[in-house]
């Protein structure tokens, strides 16, 4: 029903616009056109009033249309009841193809001109303002604008034909008009006017003709034919893309027209093939007559509903628009300069003159050093001279203090280029090139102003640890690490002197040396000076520590004589084992082994087990799936549960709810009431279980340390997961 509605305003809109047409057209050649009104029914739930046009024709029309009058509908319902005598008007018709015919015949251009509405001149006088500068002669003066509207018309031929009008729109400079919002605007983005289009076609009257010397009418005077060719050209181009567009439409639309047919004769041709059998055709002659039937059937189809297109320039108007143009001459006494202001007499835009420096219509007139004319937001000051510019005249940006200057005021710095403030750039000391302060730096030592390329990084960083630059004069090369810097200590063994890098003070007796004279600790990473170093007697090595082995007295350096995770106890590397996997150093008297398959493990990384107290390693750890602790896998039963949950039915003791707090962990708090609670304990943790409505249970489990006991996991479990940890799925 919504598409059925649809289609009917469409046609409305589409007959509408044809009835539009037809009655200017005969209106336009003298001919007398009445409007009939007649009601029409359409079904029992809907009617609708049919118009006609009943048009008495003038002689020339009659001689044309060989009839004195013609009664003419718009839609191929309406036929039936209007009655005989009635001709239908629609695209392909015959009075339709007539009115093009008489048309073609015609002249195909028609030169109108806009009346003029804003005739006082007040607002094009007060259209721009001079700042700085006097009106110095003005002239006034009249002419017309040409506004070119070029008629195409567009024909859509395949297995059915189309027609379509359009037009296309474009001003003196070749600039496409687009029309939106009923107004006609320049498609670059300015403004051409802000014509009401609709409105202009209705008020715009012929041009009028002017008479020769004897009296007689002149023909009017058109615009050149070699602009007129260009113009077309142009517009050409844009009604064959308005022609492609549509192409996509009409060709969606004809599509499924060429699936139907060729899917009829497919289904056809086929069927005909089939009941060829190789008893009646034993030669296949007849299949083959077939085949080549349906082939050339098919090329037809393609060629029947292949879309053509015929772009056809019908007709070209040109409207012409008043326009009042003020000729300004403005001088500031240095520079003169001559601009334009424009008014449409038919919309009242203006059109100002354009700043030199953006492009954009500008109402105040500013001549610049230069005499450019320039708006108020491309001004410039030249900080040297007070002078403006505008902002194509050069001015540019000093690189130390930001200040604009022009090229008379500003130098250009031989190092980055940019062109600086006089007293912003001065001459290098070293290689003489005048270059600006931004390209300079003071050296951090002596204090004297040269190029940054002199300069040098001070390798030892500041308080701030930052690099200060040093000049050549004041750096001196560290003969430790080769680097320049003005920072330089003396070596308390040697008496040499380096820079602060190099030199290194003795975390034992403070004394400063340099590179060669201490060494760093393996362990603490510190150095040391030699004299505070000894030999370790087993490795060879020098540390500043020797400790003695507490179980066999053999001393060495901490590599050598380490210390037990466990205990604490210094050992030597006979008695300790450092571990493979985490590098602990562990004792032989701390060294546990697996119960289950009697391999060495940690006792720091690996805990004994919570419940037996045994060790295990990694390998034989197992989980519990009710309090998701890990245990050694003898203590975990084959579904999964712990010796202590599995024990909690029957070694479990009661805990009344008031007496149960969990008080860092307030969300455990709120199962309390909801659950009857019974606690089981192992060597680690407390699990208390609760039992609750619809076999229910809650487990929290609480790890007991000597700084205080800790909630370590809490967990609810429906029936249906509890039968499935009981039965280990």
């Amino acid at each position: 029903m919504m598409k059925a509605t649809a289609r009917d305003a469409a046609s409305v809109q589409t007959d509408g616009a044809l009835m539009e047409f037809t009655e200017a057209f005969f209106s336009c050649f003298g001919a007398s056109v009445h409007v009939q009104s007649l009601r029409s029914s359409r079904g029992k739930r809907r009617s609708s009033v049919a118009r006609l046009l009943q048009i008495e024709l003038s002689p020339e029309l009659r001689e044309h249309f060989g009839a004195a009058s013609l009664r003419l509908a718009f839609c191929a319902s309406h036929l039936a009841e209007a009655g005989e005598g009635v001709e239908l008007v629609a695209p392909g018709s015959r009075v339709f193809d007539r009115m093009m015919a008489y048309l073609e015949q015609k002249s195909a251009v028609a030169v109108q001109r806009a009346p003029v509405r804003h005739a006082d001149g007040q607002a094009l006088m007060s259209s721009v303002r001079p700042t700085n500068a006097s009106i110095t002669r003005l002239r006034l003066q009249e002419r017309m604008r040409l506004l070119f509207a070029f008629t195409w018309r567009i024909t859509y031929r395949a297995d059915d034909k189309r027609q379509e009008i359009y037009t296309t729109w474009m001003d003196e400079e070749g600039r496409l008009l687009s029309q939106k919002d009923d107004t006609v605007k320049a498609a670059s983005g300015r403004q051409n006017g802000a014509i009401d289009l609709e409105q202009l076609l209705r008020e715009a009257e012929a041009a009028p003709t002017e008479g020769d010397a004897a009296g007689e009418a002149a023909p009017i005077r058109l615009p050149a034919l070699t602009q007129l060719v260009r113009l077309a050209e142009r517009a050409r181009t844009y009604a064959v893309y308005h022609a492609d567009v549509r192409c996509v439409e009409y060709e969606a639309e004809i599509l499924p027209r060429l699936y139907k047919a060729l899917n009829r004769l497919l289904t056809y041709y086929q069927q005909q093939i089939d009941e060829a059998s190789p008893a009646r055709d034993p030669e296949g002659e007849r299949r083959r007559a077939l085949e080549a039937d349906l082939q050339r059937k098919i090329a037809e189809e393609l060629e029947n509903h292949r879309l053509y297109v015929d772009v056809e320039l019908i007709a070209y108007r040109v409207i012409e628009i008043p326009v009042a143009v003020a000729e300004i001459t403005v001088s500031n006494g240095a520079h003169e300069k001559t601009v334009m202001v424009e008014q449409d007499r038919y919309s009242g835009a203006l059109r100002r003159p354009l700043c030199q420096a953006c492009g954009a219509e500008t109402a105040t007139l500013t001549l610049d050093h230069h005499g450019h004319l320039t708006c108020e937001g491309c001004l410039s000051i030249c900080t040297g001279c007070n002078e403006l510019f505008c902002a194509s005249c050069g001015l540019a940006p000093c690189p130390v203090c930001g200040d604009q200057n022009c090229e008379h005021c500003g130098r250009m710095c031989w190092a980055c280029g940019e062109r600086a403030c006089r007293h912003h750039l001065s001459a290098c000391p070293l290689c003489g090139d005048e270059v600006c302060h931004a390209c300079q730096a003071e050296c951090a030592e002596c204090g004297v102003r040269q190029c940054k390329s002199h300069l040098r990084a001070d390798c030892v960083a500041d308080a701030q640890g930052q690099q200060r630059l040093i000049c050549p004069r004041c750096a001196v090369r560290c003969p430790g690490c080769q680097q320049f810097t003005t920072q330089m200590g003396v070596c308390t063994a040697s008496g040499q002197r380096f820079c602060q890098n190099c030199l290194a003070t003795c975390a034992s007796c403070g004394r400063v040396v340099g590179p060669g004279y201490s060494q760093l600790d393996p362990v603490d990473r510190r150095p040391y000076c030699y004299e505070c170093l000894q030999e370790c007697q087993s490795c060879r090595a020098w540390t500043h520590e020797v400790v003695t082995c507490d179980a066999c007295s053999r001393s060495g350096c901490r590599e050598c004589v380490g210390r037990c995770v466990v205990c604490n106890r210094n050992v030597c590397a006979e008695h300790s084992l450092r571990m493979a996997g985490c590098g602990h150093r562990v004792c032989m008297r701390d060294l546990e082994q697996c119960h289950v398959c009697q391999s060495l493990v940690c006792p720091r990384c690996n805990p004994a087990c919570a419940i037996c107290g045994a060790s295990h390693c990694p390998a034989h750890v197992a989980g519990c799936v009710q309090c998701g602790q890990e245990y050694c896998s003898a203590c975990v039963n084959s579904a999964g549960v712990c010796a202590t949950c599995a024990a909690a039915e029957v070694e479990g003791r009661p805990v009344a709810r008031h007496a149960l707090a969990w008080p860092p962990a307030p969300e455990v708090n709120e199962l309390i009431p909801s659950y009857r609670w019974r606690v089981v304990s192992n060597r680690r943790y407390d699990i208390y279980i609760g039992d609750g409505a619809m076999k229910a249970l809650a487990v929290v489990v609480v790890e007991r340390r000597p700084e205080g006991d800790r909630v370590v996991r809490w967990r609810r479990f429906s029936a249906l997961e509890r039968l499935r940890n009981l039965l280990g799925i």
